[in-house]
């Protein structure tokens, strides 16, 4: 059965999770400080890719900076306002394809920088296999935002202001479960610094993005 969630099911009509202007003011600050961030980190790239690109929100801010922007994900409907903000920029290109096998897909360290942002990571069921295919595909640099473990409170605050109706929560490890099929993960720097390691790669620097997100820069190990 397919992710609805991901699928667009939601994506129909005015969906407010895809809208920052309706966030919370933490959120807000995570996506205006991660926009400066990026940008800084990856301006005169030849090459970007996004793994997770969604509705192309980075596309904007990115794009402009770096020779070759690349987008990809699996979410049909997102990836069709993807590649409308794309046709603005000569050099993006969004593709459909799993993170999961990305490697397959490119060249080895083909992408001067990967980015994973707005939790894509704890969104799919392996995070190590995807950070290694990234790892095999990037030469300097890869970037992560998830949410960050003990934002329990903001994340039902989020969910419930953007109109995202929540089947379950587990409390304990902090994992929310929607009706549409999202199941959305969070994490300490500990937990990253885990994956980070099954997956070859390295910490290069960790920092927390609107009091709400965990950010990391991440290097072949």
């Amino acid at each position: 059965m397919k992710d609805k969630f991901f699928e667009g099911a939601d994506f129909k009509g005015k969906f407010k999770a895809l809208i920052p202007e309706y966030y919370p003011a933490e959120y807000r600050r995570y996506i205006k400080e991660e926009k400066t961030l990026l940008q800084r980190k990856v301006r005169g790239a030849n090459r970007v890719l996004e793994a997770g690109v969604g509705i192309g929100r980075l596309i904007p801010y990115l794009a402009p900076s770096v020779k070759k922007f690349v987008g990809v994900d699996n979410a049909t409907l997102m990836l069709g306002e993807a590649r409308r903000i794309a046709g603005h920029y000569k050099n993006v290109r969004i593709k459909k394809l799993s993170l999961e096998t990305l490697a397959s897909h490119f060249p080895g360290h083909y992408f001067d920088y990967s980015l994973c942002a707005w939790n894509t990571l704890g969104n799919v069921k392996d995070e190590a296999k995807v950070l290694k295919n990234l790892g095999k595909i990037t030469k300097r640099s890869i970037f992560i935002t998830v949410y960050l473990k003990g934002t329990l409170k903001e994340r039902e605050n989020w969910y419930r202001t953007v109109g995202i109706k929540l089947k379950k929560v587990d409390e304990k490890n902090e994992v929310f479960y929607s009706y549409s099929g999202l199941k959305s993960k969070s994490y300490s720097k500990e937990d990253i610094k885990k994956i980070a390691v099954r997956s070859g790669l390295k910490i290069k620097q960790f920092k927390v993005l609107g009091g709400v997100i965990l950010w990391a820069e991440m290097v072949s190990g």
